[in-house]
C-alpha cells in the first residue's frame, strides 16, 4: 500500500496555478527545436566517461546515469530567453521550479541548479537521497581536507601495523599495496589454485610472474623452482582435471574467505617503489593478527547482514554466501569498524559527505575486486565489484589497503581526491566541452555553480534561486502543491527487471550503520516501478507510472508546464506500458527527438543488440476534451537501426496518445509495429 507523505502546505498561495483548464497551453522553445546533432556529438564523448565531465554527481555508486550534456540541453531549452539557450551561457531558469520524481543519480538536479532554478528531487531510494543531499551542499574544501585528514590519520593509527611487510631486496619494513589472492578449487582427486592470469605486471623487457608450481614471484623469461608447491596453480578457463578427468567445482562447505589463498603482496619500498613478492609466513602471520582483533568487534545484529532473495544476490547464494560481511576480509572489516568509531564523533554536516566517501570505497576494499593491473597501461588497476552491473567472483581476488600513502586505485586518498576535491572544484567553476572542426576544447562557464542552499519546505522555493527540496519517498503520493511545478524532468527506471535496488543492498547494509538517523532504511522497494522478482513485470511497471504521471499532472504548471524524460527500449510491451501510463494520466505528446545515450563497449551490453539511443519526450497535461490529431498513424517500425527506432517509436506513442485506441488495441498494436520476436531474446534496451 502506498503511502502519502506531507509537506506544509499553503492553498491559497498566488504561486499556484489558476489557469482555466480551457485555456490553450502556452508554447516553449523546447516545443519546436531541440539541437539533436549538437547533443548527440557531446553525449556520445561523455558517455565513455561519464564521472570525469560531472564529476560532483559521482560521490557514491549509482548505476544507469544518463549523460549530463544531454539534459543540460534539454534544460536550456526550457529557458524563455533566447540568449540563455545557448549551452555555454550561465542560467536560463532562474527562479523556476524543477520537479524530478525519480531522480536517480541526480543528473537533473544537478544541471537544473546550475540554471539558477529551485528543485524538488525525490527518489524511493536512500542512496540517491543522501547523495544528492551532500554533492549539492556546499561547503568549504579546507574544512572538508581537515576533517579526512583527521579521519585517514585515525584510520592508519589502527589499521598501518595490519598493512606492513618487508621489502624483498632491502629487508626495510614497507606499506603494502594490495594482497592477491587464489580461489581454491577441487575435483576427485585433489585441490587447486586457481588465478585469472599467472602474468602480475608487463614491463617493457622484464615481465614479472607467479610460477604455477612453486608460486614464486619472478622478473623475466626464465625462473628455476627451489621448491614445489603443495598445490598447483591452475588458469581459469580449465574445466577438469588432468588427472582425474572429473570437473573443478567450488568448495562451498566452507566461508568464502576461506575458499581463497594470499599468493601475492605488492608493496611499496622508500628504497625502491614498487614490489611484487610471494606471501611468506610472516605475511600470513600479520593476516592472521587481523583475525584475532575481529573477534572483539561488532556491527550489531548478524540478522540485519543477511543477503536477501533477489535476482542479483541470487548469485551470492548460489555460492553459498548468505551475509554481506563474508564478502569482506578480516582487514576490511576492521576498516569499517573504525570507520564507524571516527564517524560518531563528527557532526551530521561532515558525517554525510565522509559516509558516502566509506560506502562507496567498499566497491574497491571488498574480496569480490579483481586484479587488472597487469597491463602496462593501467599498473595496479582494480577491478571494482559493479564493473558488470553484477556481484563479479574473481580467481584473482585482490584485497585493497584502504590507507595506502598512494594515490593508487580504489585507496582513500584517491576517492577523496576524485570525488570530493576534484568535485568540489568543478562545482565551483564548471567546465563544459566545446567540439570544432573534429577538435574538442574545455570552456569555463563563467558564473554557474553546481551547488545550492537546502530547505525543508516548499514555500522557500517560491524565491529565490538554487534552492533544494530533496525528499526519500514514493512520488506517486508526494503532497506537493496543484501547479508547483514549472516542468518535471526525470529519467524513469528501465523497463526491465535491472535490479539495483538488489544490488544497492551491498551498500545499504553499511550506510544504514554509518548514517542510521539520515535516512528511512525501512523503506518498502516494492514500490518501485521496477519489479523486484526474478522476471520483469510489464503491467506493474506501467501501474507505478501511471500514478507517478497522475501526481505530476497535478503538480505541473497547466498553462506551459512540460512533462520531459528519456526513453527506450526494444520491447513493445515497454512501450504498451508507458503509452497506458500517461494517456491515464492525460499527457499528450508535444514532440519527441532522439539523442545518443549509451556507449555500445560498456560491459553490460557490449556484444548485445542494444539501443544506443534515447528518446526525448516533451509532454504537456491534456486540459482540454480535444483530441490532439498531430500524429499520423505509424506503420511498421524498422527495428534495424537504433537513431530511426527510437525516433519512430517516438511518433507511435504521439499517434497512441491522441486517439482513441482501447487498452488491448494499445498493446495489440504495440506488438504489430515493433513485434518481439525479430528481437530473438538477445536485445538489450
Amino acid at each position: 500500500m502506498r503511502q502519502s507523505f506531507q509537506l506544509a502546505l499553503n492553498f491559497n498561495d498566488s504561486r499556484l496555478d489558476n489557469t482555466p483548464a480551457s485555456e490553450i497551453p502556452s508554447e516553449i522553445p523546447i516545443d519546436k527545436y531541440f539541437p539533436e546533432d549538437e547533443a548527440n556529438e557531446l553525449a556520445a564523448f561523455e558517455s565513455y566517461n561519464k564521472h570525469l565531465y560531472r564529476p560532483n554527481t559521482y560521490l557514491h555508486k549509482w548505476w544507469a546515469r544518463r549523460s549530463g550534456t544531454t539534459f543540460r540541453y534539454i534544460l536550456k531549452q526550457l529557458a524563455s530567453n533566447p540568449g540563455k539557450q545557448n549551452f555555454y551561457e550561465a542560467g536560463g531558469l532562474e527562479g523556476k521550479i524543477i520537479f524530478d520524481p525519480m531522480m536517480g543519480g541526480g543528473t537533473i538536479l544537478h544541471e537544473a541548479i546550475r540554471m539558477e532554478a529551485n528543485v524538488i528531487g525525490i527518489d524511493i531510494d536512500p542512496i540517491p537521497v543522501l547523495q544528492a543531499k551532500a554533492s549539492l551542499t556546499q561547503s568549504s574544501l579546507k574544512h572538508k581536507k581537515d576533517i579526512f585528514n583527521w579521519f585517514l590519520k585515525a584510520l592508519k593509527d589502527k589499521l598501518t601495523p595490519l598493512y606492513k611487510t618487508l621489502c624483498p631486496i632491502c629487508n626495510l619494513k614497507s606499506e603494502i599495496q594490495f594482497t592477491l589472492y587464489g580461489l581454491r578449487k577441487r575435483c576427485s582427486c585433489r585441490e587447486v589454485i586457481f588465478v585469472d592470469s599467472l602474468l602480475l605486471r608487463q614491463n617493457n623487457h622484464n615481465d614479472i610472474n607467479i610460477c604455477s608450481t612453486c608460486h614464486e614471484v619472478y622478473t623475466g623469461k626464465t625462473h628455476t623452482c627451489q621448491k614445489k608447491a603443495n598445490i598447483p596453480l591452475i588458469l581459469k578457463g580449465t574445466k577438469c582435471c588432468e588427472k582425474c578427468g572429473s570437473v573443478f567445482a567450488d568448495i562451498l562447505d566452507e566461508p568464502f574467505l576461506e575458499r581463497y589463498i594470499p599468493l601475492v603482496i605488492v608493496g611499496s619500498c622508500a628504497e625502491h617503489g614498487t614490489f611484487f613478492k610471494s606471501a611468506n609466513n610472516d605475511d600470513l602471520a600479520v593476516i592472521t593478527q587481523a583475525l584475532s582483533q575481529t573477534k572483539h568487534i561488532s556491527f550489531g545484529n548478524s540478522q540485519d547482514f543477511r543477503i536477501p532473495k533477489g535476482p542479483k544476490s541470487s548469485d551470492l547464494l548460489r555460492r553459498g554466501i548468505n551475509s554481506f560481511q563474508d564478502l569482506f576480509t578480516h582487514r576490511q572489516l576492521l576498516y569499517l569498524s573504525a570507520s564507524l568509531r571516527c564517524l560518531s564523533k563528527l557532526p551530521a554536516e561532515d558525517r554525510l559527505w565522509l559516509a558516502l566517501l566509506i560506502s562507496t570505497s567498499l566497491e574497491f576494499n571488498c574480496l569480490l575486486c579483481g586484479y587488472k593491473g597487469s597491463d602496462i597501461r593501467r599498473p595496479g588497476a582494480i577491478r571494482h565489484v559493479f564493473s558488470h552491473h553484477a556481484y563479479s567472483f574473481p580467481y584473482t581476488a585482490l584485497e585493497n589497503n584502504p590507507v595506502f600513502y598512494g594515490n593508487t586505485s580504489g585507496t582513500l586518498n584517491r576517492l577523496f581526491n576524485d570525488r570530493i576535491q576534484k568535485a568540489w572544484k568543478w562545482a565551483i567553476e564548471p567546465v563544459e566541452t566545446m567540439i570544432a572542426d573534429g577538435r574538442r576544447t574545455k570552456i569555463k562557464i563563467i558564473g554557474e555553480i553546481d551547488a545550492g542552499e537546502p530547505v525543508n519546505d516548499w514555500k522557500s522555493l517560491k524565491q529565490g534561486k538554487r534552492k533544494f527540496l530533496i525528499l526519500q519517498g514514493d512520488a506517486a503520493c508526494v503532497d506537493l502543491p496543484d501547479g508547483i511545478a514549472d516542468y518535471v524532468v526525470t529519467d524513469p527506471p528501465y523497463f526491465d527487471s535491472v535490479q539495483y535496488s538488489d544490488l544497492s543492498n551491498f551498500f545499504r547494509v553499511w550506510l544504514c550503520r554509518l548514517l542510521p538517523h539520515e535516512a528511512d532504511w525501512h523503506y518498502n522497494p516494492l514500490g518501485s516501478a521496477v519489479s523486484e522478482g526474478g522476471s520483469s513485470d510489464g503491467r506493474k511497471y506501467g501501474e507505478v507510472l501511471g500514478e507517478i504521471w497522475k501526481n505530476c499532472f497535478r503538480i505541473l504548471n497547466k498553462k506551459y508546464g512540460r512533462l520531459i524524460f528519456t526513453f527506450h527500449h526494444w520491447k513493445p510491451e515497454a512501450w504498451a506500458e508507458l503509452t497506458l501510463s500517461l494517456k491515464k494520466a492525460k499527457f499528450t505528446l508535444v514532440n519527441r527527438y532522439v539523442v545518443f545515450s549509451e556507449n555500445p563497449i560498456s560491459v553490460h551490453i557490449m556484444g548485445l543488440k542494444s539501443l544506443k539511443h534515447d528518446t526525448v519526450l516533451v509532454l504537456q497535461p491534456n486540459t482540454t476534451k480535444e483530441k490532439p490529431g498531430k500524429w499520423l498513424k505509424p506503420s511498421l517500425i524498422d527495428i534495424t537501426d537504433s537513431h530511426k527506432f527510437c525516433h519512430d517509436c517516438g511518433t507511435a506513442l504521439g499517434w497512441f496518445l491522441g486517439s482513441d485506441a482501447s487498452e488491448e488495441d494499445i498493446r495489440k498494436g504495440w506488438k504489430r509495429l515493433i513485434g518481439g520476436k525479430n528481437n530473438n531474446g538477445k536485445a538489450s534496451g
